[in-house]
């Protein structure tokens, strides 16, 4: 039987991602935001599935399950399919960019802002942005700075006649909006991050010497698989939290660059990272970390976006004041996001102050970082109910988040299992024993989706 590749299947599954950023019959705003869903699923396709097939090269692997040839082979493959998706991806944008016009909706850069909205947007980068930058100037003598494989940089190349060029770095803030939005008259107007800082390159390097400035965005991408090692004396959180902390310093497996960076800043670039032949570095547009278009505005043009849908009450359980004494009687069903989420929480948050009930048990794999689960659990304890949480400490991209609600847990005084070992636990269940002069009642809950709100 022929199959397919789970890394090439993954790369078809994106490429539909991209497809709906590519159709016309989606609203034009959602099409950027779709942009913004590819591009970080890709991210995690290099931090995860491609970093799994370099690990497997350095293995010197012949041979590669449900692929017919090398782990060199569906490298070069996977490489081939993702540069012409980024192909598609830059038209993609370059077209979106133009149907916004139409609706009076103009991008700028540092050479087409000037006038009015110059000062305005200076005014906003002495504000809010400038405070925040803290240029690194490169040195070969030096150790290369730490990049994170979640942010943006500006290589920077300083030029002064009769002296050596010189290289620096600027790490666009990743906690600030990268979209400023411009208005005047009918017509609106948006400025990235990434160009806001260009403009002000001379503000910023103001004591630096030179004749020319110019800068050129980048991204790095490091292997994000948790090395989990034994270690006596070491608690199972406590190698997760050990394996976090090296996987800030993972091995790049892919750089992303501007393909206008001068040759001698990009040379100079892959020197100092010590990119390896299995360390994709590709060529790009202007613009990189496309998953911030996630987030991008809608330029109060609301035609131009998806209506947001209100959930549909649950005829059971809408204004019910003892929802545990309905689920006793009957089984509900609920259908998420057609429904409201805040039921699992309007049923915890009972649970942990009705007398009767005295033990809560659930299993959990993704949270959020302020979770109400967790907080109604921690209620629980607080009434002297018994909780006992199955945590999966190693959720990806959730370790952190889980490691802190675990601990959270502990000193509460919650009894919190890590999991199975060499296992990954996703299901979603709940359990609550509820005690009454007619007998114990159990209320379950079973879930596909994550107790995430």
């Amino acid at each position: 039987m022929k199959t397919i590749n789970r890394e090439l299947s993954w790369l078809n599954f994106n490429a539909r991602v991209l497809q709906e950023a590519l159709d016309a019959r989606v609203p034009l705003i959602e099409r950027f935001r779709f942009l913004g869903i590819y591009s970080n699923n890709l991210d995690e396709f290099f931090r995860v599935r491609v970093a799994e097939v370099r690990r497997l090269i350095g293995l010197k692997k012949k041979k590669i399950y449900g692929y017919d040839g090398s782990p060199e082979d569906l490298y070069k493959e996977l490489r081939k399919v993702v540069l012409h998706q980024q192909d598609l991806f830059e038209s993609c944008y370059e077209n979106l960019i133009e149907l916004l016009k139409e609706e009076k909706v103009y991008t700028l850069n540092e050479d087409t802002l000037d006038g009015a909205l110059s000062e305005m947007a200076t005014r906003y980068f002495n504000e809010h942005f400038k405070h925040m930058l803290f240029p690194i100037i490169l040195d070969r003598k030096a150790s290369f700075p730490e990049l994170r494989d979640d942010a943006i940089y500006l290589a920077v190349k300083i030029q002064k006649k009769g002296n050596p060029n010189r290289y620096a770095l600027v790490q666009i803030p990743s906690g600030k909006n990268r979209f400023l939005v411009l208005n005047e008259g009918e017509n609106s107007y948006f400025i990235l991050a990434d160009d806001l800082i260009r403009k002000h390159l001379g503000s910023i390097f103001s004591i630096v010497p030179y004749d020319k400035i110019s800068a050129y965005t980048f991204k790095f991408t490091r292997d994000a698989e948790l090395d989990i090692e034994d270690s006596l004396g070491e608690s199972y959180s406590e190698k997760i939290e050990r394996s976090l902390k090296k996987r800030k310093k993972g091995v790049p497996v892919r750089f992303v660059f501007d393909e206008t960076m001068p040759e001698d800043l990009l040379k100079y670039l892959l020197d100092c990272l010590k990119l390896g032949k299995t360390a994709n570095a590709i060529p790009g547009g202007r613009y990189h970390n496309f998953k911030d278009f996630l987030q991008f505005p809608d330029f109060n043009r609301k035609h131009l976006v998806y209506q947001p849908q209100p959930a549909n009450p649950h005829p059971d359980l809408e204004n019910n004041r003892q929802i545990l004494n309905t689920l006793v009687k009957k089984d509900v069903f609920l259908h998420f996001p057609y429904q409201k989420f805040e039921y699992i929480i309007d049923v915890l948050r009972e649970a942990a102050i009705d007398p009767m009930v005295s033990e809560i048990k659930i299993n959990v794999y993704r949270l959020a970082p302020d979770s109400q689960v967790m907080r109604a659990l921690i209620a629980a304890i607080l009434n002297r109910k018994q909780v006992v949480v199955v945590m999966e400490l190693q959720a990806r991209f959730d370790e952190e988040n889980n490691l802190k609600w675990s601990n959270q847990l502990e000193e509460y005084g919650a009894k919190v299992i890590f999991g199975v070992p060499n296992l990954k636990v996703h299901s979603k269940l709940l359990y609550i024993k509820r005690q009454s002069k007619q007998g114990d009642f159990s209320i379950a809950y079973i879930g596909t989706g994550n107790f995430n709100e």
